[in-house]
């Protein structure tokens, strides 16, 4: 039995030291959630374009580009259900704030759980997801919160990025970081009807669709009572992933984006077919636009805020 207790103490050790690493590391690690988070406060009074959304607005909306003072708190796989609650705990602080802006992508009213990344986003905005409990997650970081293969993941790709990073691209501007870059294996037909199958099954497998346009719904109303603007809009993907789009959930979503600006009387800026949707080179991949891209788009919208401010 001792020689037993011993192999395990040996055995467990190691495991102890290399968790003990991991859990001081992920808890200080400098996210892309704090960064967006620590920039959101040292602007709260001047703010006066909030940008909400997932990762096509993350990557497609250059707050340079306007001429309010815009911030953008977009973030990959963000929903709905945490673009409201982020605004909502940061409202009473942010005084200037005039324009949010809402993303209504295809499938931005099929889903509000961010998977995994509701437990980061918890970590770092300290919001949860509904009645989701994170005692597990608060314990350790590394094997529940990121869990060890994630938590490698994100050492490695933190190791290469300070090896190999020399464009700037990491660089956070009022919460965006831009992205030069074009994969071009992303426009192939393969890869396009890979992506568009993974958006059908994300839509066609929810049950979620009242619920959160209700709770979009309640938020729109919310924004108005303070007196600010809400305006929905959708950014370009490559043109040719349309195509491969359940077409019977493309035609819902433009039915419940009517159904909301007509009840509130707001703004809708529809940029999914844009003419620069034909082009490649303005995208990452087949449904992020890369900073050239970004320049353009944001560009549109800024004149789009600018009409509705003339109003």
């Amino acid at each position: 039995m001792k020689q037993f207790f011993k192999a395990l103490v040996i055995f467990g050790i190691p495991i102890l030291i290399i968790t003990l690493v991991f859990e001081v590391y992920l808890r200080t690690m400098n996210t892309d959630y704090k960064q967006k988070l620590e920039g959101f406060i040292e602007n709260y009074k001047n703010i006066e374009v909030l940008i909400l959304g997932n990762s096509h607005a993350y990557n497609g909306i250059d707050p340079r580009q306007f001429d309010l003072v815009t911030y953008n708190m977009a973030a990959s796989n963000q929903s709905l259900y945490f673009d409201k609650r982020i605004t909502l705990k940061h409202f009473d602080e942010l005084s200037s704030l005039k324009y949010v802006l809402i993303s209504s992508d295809y499938h931005s009213f099929y889903f509000s759980s961010q998977g995994i990344r509701d437990t980061w986003l918890y970590y770092d905005y300290n919001i949860k997801y509904k009645e989701k409990t994170e005692f597990w997650s608060n314990i350790s970081y590394f094997w529940f919160g990121y869990t060890p293969r994630i938590a490698v993941s994100v050492v490695k790709d933190k190791v290469l990025s300070i090896k190999y990073s020399t464009d700037g691209d990491d660089e956070v501007i009022n919460g965006w970081i831009p992205n030069s870059s074009t994969d071009l294996n992303a426009f192939t037909e393969t890869s396009l009807k890979k992506k568009a199958k993974w958006f059908n099954t994300e839509v066609q497998n929810s049950n979620e669709r009242k619920s959160i346009i209700t709770d979009l719904d309640n938020f729109i109303n919310e924004l108005k009572e303070r007196g600010i603007i809400p305006v929905l809009y959708t950014l370009p993907m490559y043109n040719q992933i349309y195509q491969y789009l359940d077409s019977s959930y493309t035609k819902q979503n433009k039915e419940d984006i009517s159904f909301l600006i007509k009840k509130h009387n707001i703004q809708y800026i529809d940029l999914s077919k844009d003419t620069l949707s034909l082009n490649k080179f303005f995208f990452k991949d087949m449904d992020h636009l890369n900073s050239k891209g970004a320049e353009l788009v944001s560009k549109k919208i800024n004149n789009s805020i600018l009409e509705i401010k003339e109003e």
